[in-house]
């Protein structure tokens, strides 16, 4: 079935999401990083959806989802764990397969660890520690620290695809010119004086979380839903040594390695075809 464009509410905030594939199949989740919006997903949900139904919501403050009144309240990672929650309360979702990639993955684990640990049966964690505001090098937090609070605007659509070219490539895995046009369509949107710039919130690294939150090392440990984690080989959010760690506490998780940085694109066959077989075990 072709992908349809549906929005919800979850406790007065309204949430845009991609819906592909029968209502009826098994539920695949898909949470997208932090910039980032549910479009990101569209290649791995082309593939997914003759088996499954695919669910690619957008994050509060990002794509066409509401932006908050309040960024402290709404943006934070307590906050969007709850909004997930009621996200899956609101479809009547039992039991779902969850791919989270770098925000949405720790998202993912937050859930399986803590808010949902019996409704998650498969969770896949794409380039993300349990605790990356500790785990990633300064350097990559620096960078995120400097982009997201001001997204440069733009003249022309083309000349926001250069400079998402120029942010992402050699980080992101390969894509062809046809997905970076794709990638910067679902990621734009017009100001009030007609330029173009992205289409998330500036304000959404503003989000507060209750300093009592347990240890994420702890909440990744507790995890008894089948694992897979995906990594780029040169990531600088989730490094060599975290990665190892994550190993080390669950051990009988499965991995996939991808020749790039942060993070793996999900659309190609070496990277969707390991998510597909990891769902149907």
């Amino acid at each position: 079935m072709p992908r349809s464009d549906r929005f919800l509410t979850v406790d007065g905030t309204e949430l845009h999401y991609a819906d592909w594939g029968d209502p009826s199949d098994p539920p695949v989740l898909c949470v997208h990083g932090l910039s980032r919006n549910g479009r990101d997903f569209d290649p791995l949900a082309r593939v997914l959806e003759d088996e499954y139904r695919v669910l690619c919501p957008d994050m509060p403050g990002r794509g066409w989802s509401e932006w908050a009144d309040d960024p402290a309240t709404l943006y934070g990672d307590a906050a969007m764990v709850e909004t997930l929650v009621g996200f899956c309360d609101e479809l009547g979702l039992e039991t779902v397969r969850y791919v989270g990639t770098s925000m949405g993955g720790g998202l993912g684990m937050a859930l399986a660890g803590g808010a949902m640990p019996d409704r998650i049966s498969h969770l896949v964690v794409n380039d993300i520690s349990p605790n990356p505001a500790e785990d990633a090098t300064p350097a990559a937090m620096a960078r995120i620290m400097e982009y997201v609070p001001d997204p440069p605007t733009f003249e022309t659509v083309t000349a926001m695809e250069a400079y998402m070219r120029e942010l992402y490539e050699g980080r992101f895995s390969g894509m062809s010119d046809e997905e970076w046009r794709r990638l910067t369509l679902t990621s734009a949107r017009r100001t009030d004086d007609g330029r173009v710039t992205a289409a998330y919130d500036p304000r959404i690294l503003e989000g507060e979380d209750s300093e009592d939150a347990p240890d994420p090392w702890d909440v990744w440990a507790v995890i008894d839903a089948e694992l897979l984690i995906v990594r780029g080989t040169d990531s600088d959010i989730l490094p060599a040594e975290p990665y190892e760690r994550m190993l080390e506490t669950q051990p009988d998780a499965e991995t996939v390695e991808v020749d790039c940085g942060h993070a793996p694109s999900l659309n190609v066959p070496a990277q969707i075809e390991p998510i597909r077989e990891f769902f149907a075990e």
